[in-house]
């Protein structure tokens, strides 16, 4: 019988134990796995029911790729319809084309996770020049039909630099804010890249 009472004792003693470490540590259940934007997102953005979003053929659709380079931020730039997209709209070039339901499910998660850019890994080294940097990036992420040089306004260098103050306050909050023609998402190495051209001076 004292046995008994002292098994008891210890097997309650290991499960109150047990309850409140998991209470304690509560921490680690919260920390649920998120979607990817590099490994679940992008490959989505670039695969074949998206070919004319990665054909090099620019003057049909935003490039979101071109040979083995991904532009990113091209991607990123486009949350808005993709969110409009995946919940009722159509898509926004000509044609009915629909995401697969894991798809569509994929990417209403990530944006309802804030639509981050997780690839942090970006170095920036160097001379940071408008001309070998930053116009490239302009050129594949923000020239279109529906952007600069299509509806708002095309940007040149002597534009970038006088509109530094937009700039800045685009690359601070990522494109939460400063973007005249509304949020955008932008990805940490064009972050990093435009702030290291505003640190350097804004060379051309």
């Amino acid at each position: 019988m004292k046995k008994r009472i002292i098994l008891t004792a210890a097997l309650t003693s290991m499960v109150i134990y047990m309850l409140s470490s998991c209470y304690k540590n509560k921490e680690d259940i919260l920390a649920l796995p998120t979607v990817s934007f590099r490994s679940d997102i992008v490959p989505i953005m670039v695969a074949g029911g998206c070919g004319c979003h990665n054909n090099g053929q620019a003057q049909r659709a935003i490039q979101f790729s071109k040979a083995d380079t991904i532009y990113y931020d091209a991607i990123l730039g486009r949350v808005g319809l993709f969110n409009t997209w995946v919940n009722g709209g159509t898509h926004p070039g000509l044609g009915e084309i629909y995401f697969k339901p894991n798809e569509a499910s994929l990417i209403k998660q990530w944006i309802k996770e804030g639509a981050k850019d997780d690839g942090g890994g970006c170095t920036v080294t160097g001379v940071i020049t408008y001309t070998q940097k930053i116009l490239p990036l302009y050129t594949t992420s923000c020239k279109g039909s529906t952007c600069h040089a299509g509806i708002a306004a095309n940007l040149d260098y002597a534009k970038m630099v006088a509109t530094k103050s937009t700039l800045v306050n685009m690359m601070n909050s990522s494109g939460n804010s400063g973007h005249p023609g509304g949020t955008l998402s932008l990805s940490s190495c064009t972050v990093k890249l435009y702030n290291e051209w505003f640190a350097q001076g804004q060379p051309q």
